[in-house]
């Protein structure tokens, strides 16, 4: 119980300080804004001016890189499936061909 008092008699003097610091900072807070808009704005020009153009050629890059990187993913599956076919199932029956081969074909006498 004396933990909920604490709780609540300290919410209470916070908002009773932050309310009106609160209010003081929005009416001084308001007019520099303003002042601060004002002066960005020549900024947001010099920025839009050079800054876009900088922007838009990353952005397509990003855009080609993308591509490009998506079609080596899509190569490199296909691959690497490729590969596991010719691990997993064709080395076994190659293996067995031959064996089956060697044990049960004609054997050729070499003249040497």
């Amino acid at each position: 119980m004396l933990t909920l008092a604490k709780f609540v008699l300290g919410s209470l003097i916070a908002l009773v300080v932050l309310i009106p610091l609160a209010l003081l900072l929005g009416v001084v807070g308001i007019p520099a804004f303003v002042i601060l808009a004002l002066v960005a704005l020549p900024v947001l020009a010099v920025l839009a001016a050079v800054g876009l153009p900088i922007l838009l050629v990353l952005l397509a890059a990003g855009a080609a890189l993308t591509v490009v990187f998506g079609v080596l993913g899509v190569v490199l599956s296909l691959g690497i499936a490729i590969f596991k076919v010719m691990l997993f199932i064709v080395l076994p029956v190659l293996i067995v061909w031959y064996l089956l081969a060697r044990l049960f074909g004609r054997r050729e006498r070499s003249m040497i």
